[in-house]
């Protein structure tokens, strides 16, 4: 059981899981404060929520490795502040790619 490689992945998935569900009630309480009709509520809910989503599988991928801490209230508050700032993450570990070469001009 010590070598399977999904257990090194139990810490981090169960922080990114608990900051997805507050980040989803987070997401409903703001949905619930914008917006005066119920369409525009459920738009901003539902982008809201993609949002989140996307940014923990992105924060997810960027950290799977160096993750190693155990879950704790301060470990998912960093958690939920890093799926909704995602971009900064993302941005700054996209790989950096040499310029193109045209040729001779």
């Amino acid at each position: 059981m010590d070598d399977d490689p999904l257990l090194k992945f139990i810490s981090p998935l169960a922080g990114v899981v608990l900051a997805v569900v507050l980040s989803v009630m987070l997401s409903a309480t703001i949905a619930g404060q914008i917006g005066e009709d119920y369409s525009t509520r459920a738009w901003i809910y539902t982008i809201a929520v993609l949002w989140v989503l996307v940014g923990a599988v992105v924060v997810f991928m960027l950290t799977r490795h160096a993750e190693t801490a155990t879950v704790s209230i301060k470990r998912v508050l960093l958690w939920t502040a890093s799926i909704w700032l995602w971009p900064v993450f993302a941005l700054r570990y996209l790989p950096r790619r040499p310029p193109k070469d045209n040729g001779p001009q």
